[in-house]
């Protein structure tokens, strides 16, 4: 950290590390990180009261007094470093470097979530997994995963998130992943990526601090990853797909009862989803499966077991209405797979959409929106109801549509009452949009007014 202990004296060895201060436990040693809302430092005085072990700062402390909020503190030991933030990830790329395991990060701009949890189900099957909770990807949230590594763990199974260029070198610099693996590459974060090629460029500084001896598994059917196979990699690399030739490629694909049955080199695999992206998904963990010695059987039920990725494409049921609650995030690669699972379910009553914006898209987000309407109609889409100054522009782009009828609302309550009056027994009701949109309020709705 190139820290510099400025107070107290040194304690404790392998003391367990803090950002937050609302959670802090006695023994623990802060560490006050900075991000956009927030500066840990302000909170440097709640962290001691509550018996933190040790401050890392890069501001000053002042002086204590000995009856500081009615205790006496003990001589805290106080470092003091340039950057909290970088002597975090310092920190945890140290404490990682103890543990000779498998280190598996997965990145790409859709499917990074479902991944990491259907991998880590199937190597669980043979010993304990670490793996980021949720979706903590980012430069915190790693941190503090691989902080949690123990020698009972075996294997780590890690997300990498990015909005902004920089963050996933950073990322692979604290974990020195041994195994990389990437989902896909699509218009995600334009704002700051400016172009997929972009997205591209910055997803795969994950392979920057990886050995030589590592493996690079990458989705072959898409066009930017594809062109992996023309690098002289100093790693392995090995394939998955569907529509192109790859060492792991899915064939005989059927969908019935609610589940997808595939083929790969002549085994059979069966997932509990009709969502089809995710034969991706799961061939990724496949493939990290097969690396890491897992039998097939052990990946066959690691595979299939459920995973509580909430707002990514869970099925619902209110009721009679059936929804498709996809309301974590939204991207146009992930939109149109949402758009194509709609499409390819059989309804009884209606197919409907009911989106907002998609945000991070940049110069190219009119565009973006206004594309979409190509995808709603070719999926057989009967009504689509927008909210957003963005998704404006689908329903503008769908006005003269003799397929699919769309209306666009102001405010999420009239989205809610035009929601009401349109859904009846047997409709179909995708609900999607980018996370600060807060959509899920829709499915609360229609929860609520099953009935």
């Amino acid at each position: 950290t190139s820290g510099k202990l400025v107070r107290g004296v040194a304690g404790k060895k392998n003391l367990r590390i803090s950002i937050d201060s609302r959670s802090i436990k006695p023994g623990e040693v802060f560490v006050a990180v900075r991000g956009k809302n927030f500066d840990g430092h302000k909170f440097i005085y709640d962290v001691i009261s509550k018996g933190a072990a040790g401050i890392v700062s890069s501001k000053k402390i002042m002086w204590i007094p000995s009856n500081f909020r009615g205790k006496t503190p003990p001589e805290i030991p106080v470092i003091k470093v340039k950057d909290t933030n970088k002597a975090l990830g310092d920190i945890a790329g140290f404490y990682r470097r103890k543990f000779d395991i498998p280190v598996v990060a997965i990145t790409g701009s859709v499917g990074k979530t479902s991944t990491k949890e259907i991998a880590s189900n199937v190597l669980m099957k043979k010993y304990p997994v670490l793996k980021n909770t949720k979706t903590e990807n980012n430069m915190f949230g790693v941190s503090l995963t691989l902080l949690n590594l123990n020698k009972l763990h075996k294997a780590a199974v890690i997300e990498f998130g990015t909005n902004h260029f920089g963050e996933i070198a950073v990322l692979s610099k604290i974990a020195r992943p041994t195994i990389a693996i990437f989902t896909n590459i699509g218009e995600s974060h334009l704002q700051h990526l400016q172009t997929p090629a972009g997205v591209f460029r910055e997803k795969f500084q994950l392979v920057k601090y990886m050995d030589k001896n590592g493996v690079i598994i990458f989705n072959a059917d898409d066009e930017h990853l594809s062109s992996l196979l023309k690098k002289n990699l100093s790693q392995k690399t090995i394939t998955f797909g569907i529509e192109k030739k790859a060492d792991f490629q899915a064939v005989k694909i059927e969908k019935k009862g609610g589940k997808i049955t595939f083929a790969v080199s002549g085994k059979k695999y069966c997932l509990n989803t009709f969502v089809e992206h995710n034969i991706y998904n799961a061939l990724a963990a496949i493939c990290c499966g097969s690396l890491n010695n897992i039998g097939y059987n052990s990946i066959l039920t690691g595979i299939k077991t459920p995973t509580d990725c909430q707002g990514r494409q869970k099925i619902r049921k209110f009721g009679k209405i059936t929804v498709i609650d996809d309301t974590y995030n939204s991207n146009p690669l992930s939109f149109k797979s949402a758009i194509r699972t709609l499409g390819g379910l059989k309804a009884k009553g209606k197919k409907i959409i009911v989106c907002s914006d998609m945000l991070e898209l940049g110069s190219t987000a009119k565009q973006l929106h206004e594309n979409m309407s190509k995808d709603i109609e070719a999926a057989g889409i009967d009504l689509v109801v927008t909210f957003g100054s963005l998704a404006k522009h689908i329903t503008n782009a769908l006005k003269n549509s003799r397929i699919t009828k769309a209306t666009h609302y102001n405010s999420i309550e009239a989205v809610k009452r035009r929601v009401k009056v349109l859904c009846n027994d047997g409709d179909i009701v995708l609900v999607k949009g980018s996370r600060s949109t807060n959509m899920e309020r829709i499915v609360e709705f229609l929860e609520k007014n099953e009935d």
